[in-house]
């Protein structure tokens, strides 16, 4: 049962894809035909319009074989369509309530889509924007954040010992007061090191690994320097640049992202309102219904024709 109803599923979509499922004749001017099953090109054409993006409606098309596929899903449904309507499990009165059904849900959606659309440009949304901004002025903030050089002794191709050995050359390096960039030019193992001289510019808290994040975050002077710090990559020698205080963003640099994240909220509300002024038209009309009654019809009802419901 289950596979018959996945088989009228798809028949619901042959049927609103196109009026005729049945073979079409010469003069409507089929582009393909096979074993009974043919496709004008005005249904190829409708099809398209439905199922490609409208803003790339050319440069999808003309991708090798997309005109080709749009065939070929369209015989897949025209086809099934017509492997549904003659299984003996598949009755005319079914497949027009299905038909219905999914036509007025397509409806629904097209209205709904419509008059949220129409009442969207009422909106004042940069108005909203200010207003949230307001009440969540605390929430738009950027972090603290950092800037440090770094000189990064790896533990590849090296043995343990060699590996000691060359961050202990480094220390006394450091210890020498030798000057840092010169000292990450010449023994640096990180691409940051030929790129910018090892500067890693601003980065906030979490960005690096933990030990190397908490250590550049503890420095407070510039030209201070601690190392070494152990991560996976190595052994990490850092020297302290500037550091930007938590600070809040201007209303500005985040307008555009509250506009944004307003109207999907504003969409999910005005739908659920639409939806409920719908239902309030009736609300007096159910309530004078009487539901044990109405509960027993439709029990008879099913256990009468519950040998022919779709599983």
């Amino acid at each position: 049962m289950k596979k018959s109803f996945s088989i009228c599923v798809l028949s619901i979509l042959a049927h609103l894809c196109f009026v005729n499922t049945g073979q079409a004749q010469p003069d409507d001017g089929v582009v393909l035909h096979h074993d009974g099953i043919a496709i004008s090109f005005e249904e190829a054409f409708n099809y398209s319009l439905r199922h490609t993006n409208p803003d790339a409606y050319e440069a999808s098309l003309s991708k090798p074989q997309a005109t080709t596929r749009v065939l070929q899903n369209l015989y897949v449904l025209k086809r099934v369509a017509a492997l549904a309507e003659g299984s003996p499990s598949f009755s005319a009165s079914e497949s027009q309530y299905l038909v219905n059904d999914m036509y007025r849900r397509q409806l629904l959606e097209r209205y709904l889509a419509d008059e949220i659309a129409v009442r969207m440009e009422l909106i004042d949304w940069r108005g909203l924007a200010k207003a949230e901004y307001a009440q969540r002025k605390a929430d738009f903030v950027s972090p603290e954040e950092v800037r440090v050089e770094h000189l990064l002794v790896s533990m590849e191709d090296l043995s343990f010992d060699g590996f000691v050995a060359r961050v202990r050359e480094v220390e006394s390096q450091i210890t020498s007061e030798n000057d840092f960039v010169d000292l990450i030019a010449q023994y640096s193992d990180d691409p940051s090191a030929a790129r910018n001289n090892g500067d890693l510019g601003y980065f906030p808290r979490g960005r690096m690994q933990p030990a190397f994040s908490d250590a550049a975050f503890s420095l407070l002077e510039p030209g201070e320097i601690v190392g070494p710090v152990m991560t996976s990559f190595g052994a990490h020698f850092i020297r302290f640049i500037d550091r930007k205080e938590e600070q809040s963003l201007p209303f500005g640099e985040v307008e555009l992202r509250l506009i944004k994240q307003i109207k999907k909220e504003m969409q999910a509300q005005l739908r659920e309102a639409i939806l409920a002024e719908i239902i309030d038209e009736v609300q007096s009309d159910l309530v004078e219904i009487d539901e044990g009654a109405l509960l027993e019809r439709f029990l008879h009802a099913y256990e009468a024709h519950k040998d022919t419901v779709p599983q």
